[in-house]
Parts: C-alpha cells; sequence; structure tokens
C-alpha cells in the first residue's frame, strides 16, 4: 500500500514540475505544461474508434495526434462527405478550449492543433484553433 503511494507521486511529478515552469518560462512553459498534463491522460479515446495518441510542442503550437487504427487517409480523402466530416472536426475544436490544461493558453498566440492519421500515419487533415479564439473561463 505504501508503496503504491509513491508510484503516483512519482507518476505526477512530472506533470507538477511543468506547471512550475510554466510560471517561469512565458509560453514555452505554458505550452509545455499543457503537453504534460495532457499527456498524462494518453493514449484515449477521441470518436468511432479514433484514438489520441499523443500531445507534443511544436513551436508555439500544441499539436494533438489523433489516429484512426482502421482508417485509410487516401480512400476517406476521396469520399463525397469529406468536407462535411472536416467542416465537422473543425467545429469541434473548441472542445479543447474546456480542458483544464488549456485553460493557461487562452488568450495567448498558443495554437491548438489536432492532426488526424490513418494507421501508417498518412494525414487525413490538419485543424488548427487559435487560443485567443476560445473564451476566457468564467471568473
Amino acid at each position: 500500500m505504501h508503496l503504491r503511494g509513491w508510484t503516483q507521486v512519482v507518476r505526477v511529478a512530472p506533470v507538477i514540475g511543468a506547471l512550475a515552469l510554466a510560471g517561469c518560462q512565458g509560453m514555452q512553459g505554458k505550452l509545455e505544461a499543457a503537453r504534460a498534463e495532457t499527456a498524462s491522460t494518453l493514449p484515449s479515446p477521441y470518436l468511432d474508434g479514433l484514438v489520441t495518441e499523443s500531445v507534443a510542442v511544436d513551436g508555439e503550437r500544441l499539436v494533438f495526434l489523433v489516429r484512426s487504427p482502421d482508417g485509410d487517409a487516401e480512400k476517406t480523402r476521396a469520399h463525397p462527405k469529406f468536407r462535411a466530416l472536416r467542416e465537422s472536426e473543425q467545429q469541434a475544436m473548441t472542445e479543447l478550449c474546456a480542458l483544464p490544461a488549456m485553460q493557461p493558453l487562452i488568450g495567448t498566440d498558443a495554437v491548438l492543433v489536432r492532426k488526424f492519421v490513418d494507421r501508417d500515419g498518412a494525414l487525413f487533415f490538419e485543424l488548427t484553433l487559435p487560443a485567443r479564439e476560445c473564451a476566457a473561463p468564467p471568473a
């Protein structure tokens, strides 16, 4: 039982460290803290068999990699309803704004990104949402 408590401390320590860095390092610190907090919950189911596998910082972008384990990007892009799917996913980007890890990024120059790939890593599409377009949390 005692060892189990230490295991949880060890698992949470990187997140706490990243959050502490966020206060010291401006935008990069905030992005890294958001990445660390979010990464601790991954992989996680996304929608219809898709899986959010990872999150990474790329410049001022926080990039969520969403994989379709059974999908084929080339075939999907050729489907007549592909454009509607992409538009629907773009509208769903605002859901990222509600994640607690994103709160320090709201109103900044950070860009939230979802990159959808197939089982082989081929790109379906990539969507972006500037964090400054997220509604500010209630005071």
